[in-house]
């Protein structure tokens, strides 16, 4: 993948509906807010003009220029750093997103990062994601992302209410104009008031 045209596709997208939803409809503003995998900033930036202060993560060098570019002036915080060995601090955070990112780790380091974020959350904070299931294409052709089903999901975030999923199942292409089947699960969650210890992985 040219990663640099991706940033330059992507930056002209809107904000994520899921996460547009949780700030305009739950009412959701202000606090702190992470975004794993900021990718050209769209979302990062978005957080920030609703009030939060954001971190915005990401592996990729070119990612991170983009976002302290478009996030000029607003209380952004962009670093480079590796999702998967990212701290992720215990009850701190009111928003976490991660959009198309996770999958691209490690089975093990995918799991682990899931249950970084659920504990990363206040207690009613919200997790906004897009994540892939196993009848996405990849799922044959890269044995080194993560793939899952919506029933796994559940049960390893087990301290979630997830108060909206979406499963969509086409082929399409993808933000560089490349066709592939996908197989997405997005959605929006929310950490429980009570802690449930039983979790898979």
């Amino acid at each position: 993948m040219n990663w640099r045209k991706f940033l330059e596709v992507t930056k002209q997208r809107k904000p994520t509906s899921f996460l547009v939803e949780v700030v305009e409809k739950a009412k959701v503003k202000n606090g702190l807010a992470l975004d794993l995998g900021c990718g050209a900033g769209v979302d990062a930036k978005y957080l920030a003009e609703n009030g939060f202060l954001v971190t915005a993560i990401d592996s990729d060098k070119n990612s991170i220029s983009f976002v302290k570019s478009v996030c000029k002036g607003l209380p952004v915080k962009a670093a480079k750093r590796d999702i998967k060995s990212y701290k992720i601090n215990s009850n701190s955070y009111n928003m976490i997103i991660s959009w198309n990112a996770l999958p691209f780790l490690k089975k093990r380091d995918f799991i682990k990062t899931l249950l970084k974020i659920q504990r990363g959350l206040k207690r009613k904070g919200f997790f906004v994601f897009s994540l892939f299931g196993p009848e996405d294409a990849w799922a044959k052709k890269k044995p080194g992302m993560s793939f899952l089903t919506i029933e796994e999901l559940k049960q390893t975030m087990n301290e979630m209410d997830f108060f909206k999923i979406a499963e969509e199942k086409q082929k399409k292409p993808s933000a560089t104009g490349k066709m592939k089947f996908w197989h997405l699960i997005q959605g929006i969650a929310r950490r429980k008031k009570r802690r449930n210890n039983k979790h898979i992985g």
